[in-house]
């Protein structure tokens, strides 16, 4: 686990739509902690699926910004840092908190659980979901939670 050598991830390009930024496997697994020895496909599949539903989630926000005249997320204003503005890191904190809560279950099957205990629990899944949905719903100009008579 300590052997001194750097971590590999993989190097892999996630072309995104257009509008919303494309993503790279590698910040996926750093950013998220992910094991090195997970297997690249699996993980892939779990990166491009979370796209694809964040991206529905996210329609009428993207529409919304390209009425405004914006054609990208990354020329939305706001806050910057490091080159990426509030938007686009708002959208990555979304797909890989949803992209490593479908991959929790991986973790058992590569001999993780002893050196990282409930990292496959249900409490652990659930709150990568709420993270990602409080977050859409933040980049919906929602807050955390809505309230409706019936």
């Amino acid at each position: 686990m300590f052997s001194g050598k750097p971590i590999e991830y993989q190097d892999s390009e996630l072309t995104n739509n257009g509008f919303w930024p494309d993503l790279n496997l590698r910040d996926f697994q750093s950013q998220r902690a992910l094991p090195p020895d997970m297997d690249a496909s699996i993980t892939a599949q779990a990166l491009l699926a979370a796209v694809a539903e964040v991206n529905a989630d996210l329609e009428k926000v993207e529409a919304l910004h390209r009425a405004g005249g914006f054609e990208t997320a990354a020329a939305v204003p706001g806050p910057v840092m490091n080159g990426q503005n509030g938007l686009c890191a708002q959208y990555m904190k979304a797909v890989f908190a949803r992209a490593k809560a479908d991959l929790l279950g991986e973790f058992a099957t590569i001999g993780r659980r002893e050196s990282h205990p409930g990292q496959e629990s249900d409490e652990t899944r659930n709150g990568l979901l709420a993270e990602s949905s409080v977050t859409i719903r933040h980049m919906k100009g929602l807050k955390r939670a809505t309230v409706r008579k019936v």
